[in-house]
């Protein structure tokens, strides 16, 4: 699929908690 973006404007943490669970799904991340 294409990147799309999923979240914007998050905390640090709450987005490195939404990147560990996207990763274990399969997916690619890239947090900016």
């Amino acid at each position: 699929s294409a990147p799309a973006t999923v979240k914007e404007a998050c905390a640090k943490d709450e987005a490195e908690a939404f990147k560990t669970q996207l990763e274990e799904a399969g997916a690619e991340v890239e947090l900016k």
